[in-house]
């Protein structure tokens, strides 16, 4: 039987990648190779980078990203696999990864999680560093099409298999609608929610100057934490529509995800770049529909029944959809859409992908 590991975060770190490393390893039987620090302070703009409500993962949490020695142990300790998951978002893991990869033996097969193929704010350097490390992958695994095309690119023409992000089945027990706004204080009759950390390439500028065009009566819950200090410059944009916005500028932790999520109408993904969009799955998982643009995978996911897909960069667009969705769409068949769309993207699925991969010799 393969022995297999998988490198990367897991709970309690926070967000969507540690959810997915953990839920991955989980379905696989691997174990787990993780970090004692993921960040440097300066590269983690946010607070910090633990979710004190999650459990501790099972696993050896021995990387620190900014300490060599930690690299070459964790090394050591992967020569004894026949295969390594290495999750891959960001080009700050590139100097370990390729200290980690260089010390396996020369037969353990190399798989490549790519949440990410790109940068979010590239540079030439992390493009040549990124490169570095899809060049030393056996397989990649990619979650969208235009990700493939770049994987392989980059990669030098390695093997890259193109599948789905499972559904991110987050935030524990889920209350009702009316449960969750009278948790929150909500009175407004229509609510549409922009999730999670708040960093430029998602958009939220956009939604707030669309919500200066809307024709009906919706509030615009904003909660995450704000990165870049631009949490100012975002109430500067709300001050024409301030009644019809309200900021929750903080992490919000894995006991709060499921509150805010039935407390909403819609989930919006305005993004102006993006692979995969964990999200639009958690909104999925909450049977929530998605307005979301059409950049990355996300018209992959999205279909019409399940959100309304809008050009990126623009308002106008975002402020009809919204409008449009509260006015004339079939909310209730979206939201069973939706529903349905979270047991289509089905872990086991997703890890059997993985589990082919695996057992190629």
């Amino acid at each position: 039987m393969e022995k297999v590991a998988i490198v990367g975060p897991v709970f309690p770190f926070r967000a969507g990648i540690a959810y997915c490393t953990t839920r991955l390893a989980e379905e696989l039987g691997a174990d787990v190779v993780s970090f004692s620090r993921q960040f440097p302070k300066r590269f983690y703009p946010g607070g910090d980078d633990i979710d004190p409500t999650l459990p501790r993962a099972k696993g050896d949490f021995i990387i620190d990203v900014i300490n060599p020695l930690t690299w070459l142990r964790a090394g050591w300790r992967l020569r004894r696999y026949d295969a390594v998951i290495f999750v891959w978002w960001v080009w700050l893991f590139a100097p370990a990864y390729l200290t980690m990869i260089a010390l396996l033996r020369r037969r353990t097969r190399v798989i490549l999680q790519c949440h990410n193929v790109g940068d979010k704010e590239p540079a030439p350097w992390k493009r040549w560093l990124t490169n570095r490390v899809l060049r030393r992958g056996d397989a990649l695994v990619v979650h969208a099409q235009s990700e493939a095309r770049e994987a392989w690119t980059r990669s030098g023409g390695r093997q890259v298999v193109k599948t789905f992000l499972p559904v991110h089945e987050l935030g524990g027990a889920i209350p009702s609608r009316a449960e969750a706004r009278t948790t929150l204080g909500i009175a407004a009759p229509n609510v549409a929610l922009f999730f999670g950390h708040v960093r430029p390439f998602k958009g939220l500028d956009i939604a707030l100057r669309a919500w200066r065009e809307l024709k009906t009566d919706v509030l615009l819950v904003v909660a995450g934490e704000a990165w870049w200090e631009k949490a100012d410059e975002y109430r500067q944009l709300a001050e024409f529509v301030e009644d019809h916005v309200r900021f929750d500028f903080r992490f919000i932790p894995d006991s709060e995800i499921a509150t805010f999520f039935a407390a909403s109408d819609v989930v919006l993904a305005p993004y102006r770049i993006e692979a995969q969009s964990g999200v639009a799955l958690t909104a999925f998982h909450f049977a929530r529909p998605v307005i979301a643009t059409t950049v990355g995978g996300l018209p992959e996911i999205i279909d019409g029944s399940n959100g309304i897909l809008i050009p990126p960069e623009d308002p106008s667009a975002l402020a009809r959809a919204v409008d449009e969705f509260f006015t004339t769409r079939d909310r209730a068949a979206m939201e069973r859409a939706a529903a349905a769309s979270a047991r289509r993207y089905s872990w086991p699925e997703y890890a059997a992908v993985f589990a082919a991969l695996l057992d190629r010799r």
